[in-house]
């Protein structure tokens, strides 16, 4: 029983120092934040998650509310709340978020407590510790920003050449660290000039102590502004047409500023790095041995909406490798989808109205055509001298003067080769008819096919662009290589070279999407270069019937898939424009065919009447008859009436030539029909399969 309890006791402890050793360690990590901003709860959330996450399973590290600080902005607060951490004793490590708590922070001395600061411009300038890449201090890691304020005004001279440029950074960041004035001159140098104003929480201040002479602004982050005055800034550079560079990146461009250089992964890229430090220190690293060096690419970015209403146009150069927002100028800019597309092709491509005239013009060959089986009525007046001796001798038969009108009604009352030629007309109109429908359904697949090469010539610039950035990414990675000595010089010239390929590849890209927009703006005869928004195209866009469900039960077998073949095939060859255009032929061919033949024996037959009116004579021989002899004579009006009926009996030949050219132009045009109906068949079941092979794949 004693030895049982024993055993019990042992097993017990045991259990108990498992449970103990199970238990993560608590790390309770205080942060003290410059003062208020807009995005301190996104910062504080996205690093609280990055520590937790690289630390779950060693430790239980904890982010406590009231170990929270948020100062004022002033260098003494700063100071005051990094003191309040640093000396209590329920905080394990300390991040100091800001450029001037981490500039306080470094100034400290030696920590008694791990600290990490985030945020340092320039540690040899502001006379931080500093030591083989690390402090040197123990308990000491800082986090030094790349010097990117030189590249990011070069990028800003790239976009737009200016002489003078005014940083507006916050009043309390020059008054806590000064040096950053001098950092200024030292990375510009002396063919830029510069004035820093100093910012408090005005923006109307901040416009106001610009001097007349700057030409661009650059902005470092101006935490201390509400997002109601950060907007009043940004509408006022815009009003006074100052082009604007945001040191800062992220949201600024999409709220209004020109440009931009920083990167969209920089603050995810901080607090991971950040999360690695903290992890190495809480397994037994000092923090004053770890490395401080960050680097970060560039990505520059530009508001297009904002350079047009300052009339700015950046260079090819820089517009090729740089992200644009509101690239497109949708002031005035219409609204277009593929449906749109196809039916604005149709209603108002020139080509098509030019064709809808001709079928216009061709029906009045019908009518003219039909004109001649109809009544003729011509009217005619003729005045007419001769001479005197002439007149005399005709005994009143002939007027030294006179004037005559004519009134003569004809109709034809049979003619075979009139009603052929009215037959004829009819289906050369229906033909014109037909081709309108074809040329109608050629401009609709047209339209379709170039809005769909616009959209794909619209994605292989997306791709191209994708692959600029993953180049100069692959050759920032190879330059970092070189530098610490474990890739050689050719590596990077590679990279280089790679580089150059893929911004040709954008160049035309980018000409193969202004091209394909050129091609939409001409078939909806609209100017060639008028700004449009597309709309993107997908399987389920209404129009294309590609997720219809009919049409995959069709090709799901190959028996249902015969089916709809056939059907298709049928229902395409009966309803296709071309054939019905030269059915029209055929029938129209074999009308004047039938002409011909029956021109061997054929007659025409016509009336005709006639009324003339001697409306004046006189001089010579306007005396009718000869006087004393009592002869009749005509009165000034005479009329005529005459019945026709003609057949040619031998025109050399010319009719028996005619009949065999008929009927050979008739056999002819049978062999096309046959042919185009191949064609036919042969595209719809080639349009049949590709369709089927898309379905199932």
């Amino acid at each position: 029983m004693t030895k049982r309890l024993v055993h019990a006791t042992v097993l017990g402890l045991a259990l108990f120092a498992v449970q103990l050793a199970a238990e993560e360690p608590v790390v309770n990590i205080g942060v003290v934040v410059d003062g208020p901003w807009l995005n301190n709860d996104w910062i504080r959330e996205l690093t609280s998650t990055e520590v937790k996450t690289l630390t779950e399973g060693e430790f239980d590290v904890r982010f406590p509310d009231e170990h929270y600080l948020i100062g004022d902005g002033t260098y003494l607060t700063a100071q005051d709340n990094i003191r309040r951490l640093l000396d209590d004793s329920d905080v394990d490590l300390v991040i100091t978020w800001g450029l001037i708590s981490s500039h306080a922070v470094c100034c400290f001395g030696n920590p008694p407590k791990p600290v990490i600061a985030p945020v340092v411009l320039d540690p040899l300038l502001q006379g931080l510790p500093f030591e083989n890449g690390r402090s040197g201090v123990p308990n000491l890691n800082y986090v030094t920003l790349p010097d990117t304020l030189a590249r990011q005004l070069q990028l800003f001279r790239d976009i737009v050449p200016f002489e003078h440029v005014a940083i507006l950074t916050s009043a309390q960041l020059v008054e806590a660290i000064p040096e950053i004035m001098e950092r200024t001159s030292n990375l510009t140098g002396s063919e830029l000039a510069f004035e820093y104003v100093p910012v408090g929480v005005s923006a109307k201040e901040a416009l106001q102590a610009l001097s007349p002479s700057v030409d661009a602004v650059y902005v470092w982050p101006l935490f201390q502004f509400s997002q109601e005055e950060y907007g009043k800034l940004i509408a006022g550079l815009i009003e006074l047409e100052l082009p604007s560079f945001s040191g800062l990146g992220g949201g600024d461009v999409e709220a209004g500023m020109l440009a931009s250089a920083g990167s969209p992964e920089f603050f995810p890229k901080l607090t991971r790095r950040i999360a690695l430090n903290v992890q190495r220190i809480l397994l037994g690293e000092d923090a004053g041995d770890l490395p401080v060096a960050f680097s970060v690419r560039d990505n520059l970015v530009i508001n297009m909406a904002t350079a047009r209403a300052i009339d700015v146009s950046p260079r090819w150069e820089v517009l090729i490798e740089a992200e644009l927002l509101h690239a497109e100028d949708v002031e005035g800019a219409y609204d277009l989808d593929i449906e749109k597309a196809v039916r604005e092709a149709v209603e108002v491509n020139l080509d098509l109205v030019a064709r809808r005239i001709s079928l216009a013009a061709g029906a009045e060959e019908v009518a003219i055509a039909r004109s001649s089986l109809r009544p003729q009525l011509d009217l005619s007046a003729t005045g007419l001298q001769v001479d005197e001796d002439r007149a005399a001798a005709s005994f009143g038969s002939q007027p030294e003067r006179s004037a005559t009108g004519s009134l003569t009604l004809s109709q034809i009352l049979y003619s075979d080769a009139a009603s052929a030629n009215v037959a004829i007309q009819r289906r050369l109109q229906e033909g014109r008819e037909a081709d309108l429908e074809t040329l109608e359904l050629d401009i609709a697949v047209e339209a379709a096919t170039t809005y769909l090469n616009l959209m794909r010539a619209k994605a292989l610039e997306r791709v191209q662009r994708n692959n600029v950035d993953r180049t100069k990414s692959n050759l920032d990675l190879a330059e970092v290589r070189r530098d610490i000595g474990v890739a050689s010089a050719g590596e990077v010239l590679r990279w280089e070279s790679e580089v150059a390929t893929a911004r040709q590849s954008l160049i035309e890209a980018i000409a193969d999407r202004r091209s394909a927009e050129i091609a939409v703006n001409r078939l909806l005869h609209r100017r060639l270069e008028a700004p449009f928004i597309a709309e993107e195209v997908t399987l389920e866009t209404r129009g294309l019937g590609a997720t219809e469900s009919r049409f995959h039960f069709f090709v799901d077998t190959p028996k249902r898939y015969q089916l709809i073949r056939d059907f298709i095939v049928v229902e395409g060859l009966s309803r296709s424009p071309e054939l019905t255009q030269i059915d029209a032929a055929i029938e129209a061919q074999a009308r004047l065919a039938a002409s011909a033949r029956r021109a061997f024996w054929s007659p025409t037959v016509a009336i005709q009447g006639g009324l003339d009116e001697i409306l004046s004579k006189s001089g010579a021989g306007s005396q009718a008859g000869v006087p004393g002899l009592g002869l009749p004579v005509a009165d000034d009006t005479g009329w005529s009436f005459a019945l026709n009926a003609s057949l040619p009996l031998f025109a050399g030949g010319l009719r028996f030539a005619e009949r065999s050219q008929a009927e050979l132009e008739l056999k002819r045009l049978q062999l096309e029909r046959s042919a185009v109906a191949e064609r036919l068949e042969q595209r719809i079941r080639t349009a049949l399969e590709q369709a089927r092979s898309s379905f199932i794949g």
